[in-house]
This record gives structure tokens, sequence and C-alpha cells, in this order.
């Protein structure tokens, strides 16, 4: 068992070299800091363990896709570990859920509710925080995701400018699954050109949570300023 946790290990930081290393790459070719860009491990089905691995070489970010699967290793590693953990939510968040993350993670990557807003926003005000959000814009409209469809985003941003204890501080998408990444790279071009058409309007919309593990170079290339890497650094999950 301990041998096999030592390679686990190993597999971790010779992934998560390669996943900073192409990171840099990809900011460079285009002008970019790569510092600009944040990388969040996502941590869907990883045991707690294999977190406090990727805490030690440095990661700090971990997004977490359930809310009660965050609740229950967020206990864990607060229990287990000094180290101190940012965590992301980037999951469909259902309004009876809200209850579990509010004051507890640094970013709700995928609003697309007002209901789920305004109960964001109760549980917020009852803490006496404001809690940042992205809102998931469905770019693809396809119908088995979630988000906002893009005509419809200026109308939910006037919605929620009347929530005062919810801030939104961009855009999130996910395209859909191409075995060509290039085929992606139309998507992230409409999101960022989404962000900018709206920002006069709301100047505190920077952000861009775009790519993921396949796709997350080309993302970059296109102005994201979060990445999702998952598989990529934890290896496949069951």
């Amino acid at each position: 068992m301990e041998l096999k946790n030592n390679l686990a290990a190993m597999d971790l930081k010779s992934n998560s070299n390669n996943i900073i290393q192409r990171i840099q790459e990809a900011a460079e070719r285009v002008g970019r800091d790569p510092h600009e860009i944040k990388l969040v491990a996502v941590t869907k089905r990883v045991e707690p363990e294999r977190i406090e691995q990727a805490l030690a070489l440095g990661i700090d970010t971990f997004g977490e896709n359930y809310a009660q699967e965050f609740r229950d290793k967020a206990k864990i590693l607060t229990e287990q570990t000094d180290k101190k953990i940012k965590w992301h939510f980037i999951g469909q968040l259902q309004k009876n859920k809200v209850k579990y993350i509010v004051g507890k993670v640094e970013l709700i990557h995928s609003l697309d509710s007002l209901s789920v807003a305004k109960e964001i926003n109760k549980r917020a005000e009852g803490l006496e925080i404001t809690v940042p959000v992205l809102i998931e814009v469905n770019i693809g409209g396809e119908e088995s995701k979630g988000g906002i469809i893009p005509a419809q985003l200026e109308s939910f941003l006037n919605e929620l400018s009347g929530l005062s204890s919810v801030e939104v501080r961009g855009l999130m998408t996910m395209p859909p699954y191409f075995d060509n990444v290039e085929m992606a790279r139309p998507y992230f071009i409409r999101l960022r050109e989404i962000r900018d058409d709206l920002l006069p309007l709301f100047p505190k919309l920077k952000e861009l949570s775009m790519g993921m593990s396949g796709d997350f170079e080309v993302a970059i290339e296109e102005g994201a300023t979060i990445i999702r890497v998952g598989s990529a650094i934890f290896g496949e999950r069951n």
C-alpha cells in the first residue's frame, strides 16, 4: 500500500509540473503573463489524501462539483491539515444545497438561476458577507447542460444587480466535447466577446472560467483567467 501511495504521489507531481509548464507555454504563445491564470484542480471523486498530496506540491485551489461531497471533504481536510485551502464550487448548484457552500468557498462558477441567486443572497446576508459568483453561459445551446443562453445574459445580470450580497465577477462555460480541441476555440472566443461587450455596463465582469483537461491551452490562448483541470492532474477517476 505504501509503494502504491508513493507511486501515486510521483504521478501527481509529474502531472502537476506538466500542467504548470503547459499553462506557461500557452500564455507565452499569445503574450500573456502566466500568473494571470488561476489553476483550479478539480477534485470530483478524488480522495482527501490525494488532495493533501496536491497541497504539498503547491496547488492550493480545488474545485468541487457536488455540494455534499465538498462539505464532507472540507471537514476532513480541515481536521487533517493546517495548510490554507481555497475551494471553488464548479458544479450545478441546487437551491437546497446552497447552505453547504455559502461562506465556505472562494468562488461559485455555475450560477444560472435567479432562485438560486436569491438563496445565496439570503444566506450571505445572514452571514454579513458578499459571495463572488460567475454566471454559467450555455454557448453551445446544449439541452443537457445548464447555463444562461447568451441572448438572456444581460437581462439576467440586470436581475442580479438587485442582490446586494451577490457579486458577479465574470462568466463560465463548458463547450461541447470534441476530439479535436481546435473545435472548442470558437466557443471560447465567443465567451470572451460576450464578456467584452458587457464590460462597459458591468465593469466587474473580469473573469473567464473556461478550459478543462483536454482544451485548457486553447482556452488560455483565447483569454481564460481560470482553468478547471481534473484528470490531467489526478488521473482518470472511477
